[in-house]
């Protein structure tokens, strides 16, 4: 069995707004998720979450320090017709921003499904299907009281 797949992601804010990227399903559920995925073999967490956010969002980011970590974990699963072995994935959040002058936009690269990006009003998260579930909380809860875990989103 293998082990939990590492991810890091983009935790942006910009004038009360998060940014994330939009993904519409096939039965036309709209979800958001915060920008990044998967580091390689080889490649270092900040340099990982640049490069996925070029690929998804078509913009430079600056990484900053850790913001929060969150689970996801799937048994065995049909999607698109198409069985999925069990998965485990630890996300890992870091505060970053847009490097001077990047704005997001189109990537090189975007995810399967992914309709662009949008930023979400913070005290408006609730009213979005936002990926994990306790992002809205903790983005509205005091910095001095937020735990570095939001826990495991199981599917």
């Amino acid at each position: 069995m293998r082990g939990p797949r590492v991810a890091v992601k983009a935790l942006i804010v910009r004038d009360r707004q998060v940014l994330m990227n939009r993904y519409l399903h096939p039965s036309g559920r709209e979800m958001f998720e915060l920008p990044g995925g998967g580091q390689q073999h080889g490649e270092d967490q900040a340099t990982a979450l640049i490069r996925e956010c070029h690929e998804e969002i078509g913009a430079l980011i600056e990484v900053h320090q850790v913001a929060c970590l969150f689970e996801f974990m799937a048994e065995r699963s049909v999607r698109d017709g198409s069985a999925i072995r069990p998965f485990h994935q630890v996300n890992i959040a870091y505060w970053c921003g847009l490097a001077e002058g990047e704005e997001p936009g189109e990537g090189t690269e975007p995810d399967p499904r992914q309709a662009g990006t949008a930023w979400l009003p913070l005290d408006q998260l609730d009213a979005h299907e936002v990926q994990p579930l306790a992002l809205a909380r903790w983005l509205e809860s005091d910095p001095s009281d937020r735990p570095i875990s939001l826990g495991v989103s199981r599917a």
